[in-house]
C-alpha cells in the first residue's frame, strides 16, 4: 500500500520548459478594453467564465517570469484579493464540477494557489490539503513526506519541494476514511473509494497538474494505509479492507490550452480540466490575451505589472 504520510520516501524530479513570446494577432483584431464589455457579454462563456475575465483584463497584464517565461500577473485577481464579484459565479460552477465527481480531497499546489484552491474546497464543502514549496535539502534529499516531488520554480530561479503536511494529510485522511468504513459497517468486506482533486490558480503546460496528480496517489496510498492499520489496531477490525486511490478532477481559473494541456492530461490520466477560461494566447507587445471562441483582448493597463 505505500508508505506512512511521514515516511521518507525518494523524490520524483520533473522539468516545465520555459514559454517563449509568439507573434500576436494584428492590432487591428485586438478588442480594446474599452470595448471588451460587449464581446464578453456576445460570448458563449459561462456566467462565471464571463466575470473572470472582466476582473482579468481590469486588474491583470502580461510580463516574462524568471522560471516560467511569458506568463500573466494576475495577483490582484487570484493571489493578493478576494473579489467575489469576479470569481463567486466561476468558484461555484468550479465546486459544481467537484461535486459531480464526487470528490473526497482537493490537492492544491504553492501558496499562489491556495487562495483560489482554498475558495473552492470551501464551496464544494471539500476538505483541501495545500502542497507547501521548500528548499530541496540536497544533503538528504530523501527526508520528506511520502508523495513529494522537485520541480522549478515557475516565479523564480531553481527547484522546489513540493509535499504535504504530514499532521493535516494524516487527520484529514482519518476523517475521510472513518466515514467510508462507517457506510460500510454491516459489509463482510470493505472496499474504500478515494476520489482526489487538484486545483491550481492556472493550468500552464500540465507538468504542475501532472505531478500532483503522480502525487496524489502516492498520499492517498500511503494514507490510507496509515489510516486503515490505526482503524484495526483501535478496533480489532478484520474484515478484508481493500482501498483504491483515483485522481478525478482538476478545476483553475485559467488554462493555456494552446500549450495543450487537455491532451496531456487526457493521455495521462484519463481526465478533462474544468477551466473558467481557456487561454489560445498570451502576447507581450501589445500585453494581451486571447480567449477561446471569443477573440483576442488588451487590457485595462498597458503599463509594467504590478508584482504579486
Amino acid at each position: 500500500m505505500g508508505t506512512s504520510p511521514g515516511q521518507a520516501t525518494s523524490l520524483r524530479h520533473y522539468t516545465r520548459p520555459p514559454e517563449h513570446p509568439t507573434p500576436p494577432p494584428p492590432a487591428t483584431e485586438i478588442i480594446p478594453f474599452a470595448e471588451s464589455e460587449a464581446a464578453i457579454s456576445a460570448s458563449g462563456l459561462t456566467s462565471g467564465g464571463q466575470a473572470l475575465l472582466r476582473g482579468l483584463l481590469r486588474v491583470g497584464a502580461t510580463r516574462e517570469f524568471p522560471g516560467g517565461g511569458v506568463g500573466i500577473e494576475y495577483g490582484s485577481l487570484l493571489k493578493t484579493a478576494a473579489r467575489p464579484d469576479y470569481l463567486a459565479q466561476h468558484i461555484e460552477e468550479a465546486a459544481h464540477h467537484l461535486n459531480e465527481a464526487k470528490t473526497d480531497l482537493l490537492l492544491v499546489p504553492g501558496m499562489s494557489g491556495y487562495p483560489i484552491g482554498a475558495m473552492y474546497a470551501l464551496a464544494a464543502r471539500v476538505p483541501a490539503l495545500l502542497l507547501k514549496k521548500s528548499q530541496l535539502d540536497r544533503a538528504n534529499p530523501n527526508a520528506y513526506p511520502a508523495g513529494a516531488f522537485v520541480i522549478p520554480s515557475y516565479t523564480g530561479d531553481g527547484d522546489v519541494v513540493m509535499h504535504a503536511d504530514p499532521a493535516a494529510a494524516e487527520d484529514i485522511f482519518a476523517t475521510i476514511i472513518a466515514r467510508k468504513l462507517l457506510e460500510q459497517e454491516e459489509r463482510d468486506e470493505v472496499t474504500i473509494d478515494l476520489r482526489v482533486a487538484g486545483a491550481d490558480d492556472i493550468i500552464d503546460k500540465a507538468t504542475m497538474s501532472h505531478a500532483i496528480s503522480e502525487s496524489a496517489l502516492v498520499i492517498g496510498e500511503a494514507a490510507m494505509s496509515h489510516a486503515v492499520a490505526r482503524h484495526r489496531a483501535f478496533t480489532g477490525d478484520t474484515r478484508p479492507i481493500s482501498s483504491r486511490v483515483a485522481v478525478t478532477a482538476w478545476v483553475t481559473p485559467l488554462i493555456k490550452g494552446y500549450n495543450r494541456p487537455y491532451e496531456h492530461l487526457w493521455n495521462a490520466f484519463h481526465l478533462r480540466p474544468f477551466a473558467g477560461l481557456n487561454l489560445s494566447g498570451v502576447y507581450l507587445d501589445p500585453p494581451a490575451i486571447a480567449i477561446d471562441g471569443v477573440g483576442a483582448f488588451a487590457f485595462a493597463r498597458t503599463g509594467d505589472a504590478a508584482t504579486s
